[in-house]
């Protein structure tokens, strides 16, 4: 059927304030604060001997934050410290995003940022001698329990030459890390009283989390548009 003038003119009346909205979500800068630490190893030291987990399996994790979170360094040293960063989920914008680690049959996923338990944090530090990552993961329970108790998450990355590969103690966004960046590292589980853990690195990398593009914005800003037009031709003339 022919496209009716007063169907026309109900979409112009339109249209002015759906472009507008489109034009924004695609002018709209997208703030790329999420990163990834992504590492893997094999399991090198378990002293319990707990057969879940045998010597020699192989682990990976990866966890998300957010860059935005504040440095709660004063909740421990009284005042700002700049050669030490401390990021947790009890600020304003959470820290800890997500968290997935898995050895062989032993998996735990965490999802979402209130579901990490108190003494969950990132520490940074950021000194002459030495740059390090140090993550704590407390999540009860989610952990499956080892050795008869709850089980909790400990790795330590740690640079101690004079050339330091972090530029503050913020969280870290250098994407050039890797697996030689650390002179000594520990990825550890921690069962009651013992620890199953890997202390040499195959792959260790920082990653920015990929955000919806300024163009996927858009469109989604130009389907309600897209939508008026199709009724319109569909619309009955008056």
């Amino acid at each position: 059927m022919p496209f009716e003038s007063s169907s026309l003119t109900r979409v112009l009346s339109k249209t002015p304030l759906l472009v507008c909205a489109a034009l924004v979500l695609a002018t709209t800068p997208v703030h790329a604060s999420l990163y990834s630490l992504s590492a893997s190893g094999t399991v090198q030291s378990n002293p319990s001997g707990n057969s879940t987990i045998p010597i020699g399996t192989p682990w990976a994790f990866q966890l998300i934050y957010d860059t935005a979170a504040p440095d709660l360094d004063q909740t421990q040293t009284g005042s700002s410290d700049p050669t030490f960063g401390l990021f947790a989920n009890s600020g304003v914008v959470p820290a800890l995003d997500s968290f997935h680690y898995q050895a062989g049959v032993y998996e735990v996923a965490i999802d979402h940022p209130a579901d990490f338990g108190t003494g969950s944090d990132i520490v940074i530090t950021f000194t002459s001698g030495a740059n390090a990552i140090d993550i704590n993961i407390n999540a009860p329970s989610l952990f499956p329990p080892l050795g008869g108790g709850a089980v909790s998450f400990h790795a330590d990355f740690n640079h101690f030459a004079t050339v330091p590969i972090f530029t503050s103690d913020g969280l870290p966004t250098n994407t050039a890390l890797g697996p030689g960046s650390f002179e000594q590292s520990t990825v550890s589980l921690l069962p009651p009283s013992t620890e199953v853990s890997g202390s040499s690195l195959a792959t260790f990398s920082v990653t920015a989390v990929p955000e919806p593009s300024v163009a996927a914005l858009a469109i989604v800003g130009f389907l309600p548009l897209l939508v008026a037009i199709e009724r319109a031709f569909r619309a009955p003339p008056h």
